[in-house]
């Protein structure tokens, strides 16, 4: 009996989320897809969301996509396979993440020019206002709801529809499990990619990453101080939520993978290979 069924094309769409280790990925896909990745930059087009991306892959054969402007839900196709792929980062971590690459951003958006003008603690205050961009308030938990663009405040509902996102999607990253993550990732991708290698070389480094998490949220929580902090942890609660709930995630998805620590130790070998 012949099955005229069509091959569904898979690709994978990188739901890249500004400073949450997107550009180390997207080194990545970049080896091992060359010109079937695009690394996407119209984002006037990309926030029209589904009705664009939906016919946009159709229309360019590509495996890999990657874009800061992805807007959730997904499209549905009788064509492709799509896989979301989703990289969260400890929320108060990301903020010193953002001031440092903003301080040294050459464009002239809104962040790059008030990181330029103003010491940490007075450009995380200013983003802290309902009024400005929502760029360090629960930032990952508006993008797992489609929310980009938008200042509201997040709320439990939102939250909840992110989990669920989450739980939902197999490629599940986080920024300090990065190497636990591209062994999940890897494993998870073999049965459409065989070949696939998620070694990396690092990109976007600054000095603060040389140290701990721990030191490093430490340092912030500092900085803030008594009066801002608490502001900060409330317009990021669901953010520290959903950061939690993945890192337990990547960490019971590893868990159930055959032979583990080997395959980490692989990868991190592959890592020095690509120096």
């Amino acid at each position: 009996m012949n099955d005229n069924k069509e091959i569904k094309r898979v690709v994978i769409i990188h739901v890249h989320m500004f400073k949450n280790a997107g550009t180390t990925f997207d080194w990545s896909l970049n080896k091992n897809f060359g010109d079937s990745f695009i690394d996407h930059r119209d984002d006037a087009e990309m926030r029209k969301g589904a009705k664009y991306l939906g016919p946009f892959l159709e229309k360019n054969y590509i495996n890999a996509i990657s874009s800061h402007h992805i807007k959730l839900p997904l499209p549905d196709s009788n064509k492709l396979t799509l896989l979301p792929v989703f990289i969260l980062r400890n929320p108060i971590d990301r903020i010193g993440s953002v001031y440092a690459f903003e301080k040294k951003n050459k464009s002239n958006s809104l962040g790059a020019i008030m990181a330029k003008k103003m010491p940490f603690k007075d450009f995380v205050s200013w983003y802290m206002e309902m009024r400005n961009p929502a760029s360090i308030r629960d930032f990952q938990t508006r993008y797992c709801t489609g929310n980009i663009g938008t200042n509201r405040p997040m709320n439990e509902k939102d939250y909840q529809y992110s989990l669920k996102q989450l739980h939902d999607t197999s490629l599940v990253g986080i920024v300090d499990l990065y190497d636990k993550s591209m062994v999940v990732f890897e494993q998870t991708l073999k049965s459409y990619f065989p070949s696939i290698d998620l070694s990396y070389i690092k990109q976007n480094i600054n000095k603060r990453q040389q140290k701990t998490l721990e030191d490093r949220i430490s340092d912030i929580k500092n900085d803030l101080g008594k009066e801002l902090l608490p502001l900060v942890m409330e317009n990021n609660k669901f953010d520290l939520m959903l950061y939690n709930e993945a890192k337990k995630l990547v960490i019971s998805r590893a868990s159930k993978i055959s032979d583990f620590d080997n395959k980490l130790e692989n990868l991190k070998k592959r890592n020095l290979g690509n120096r």
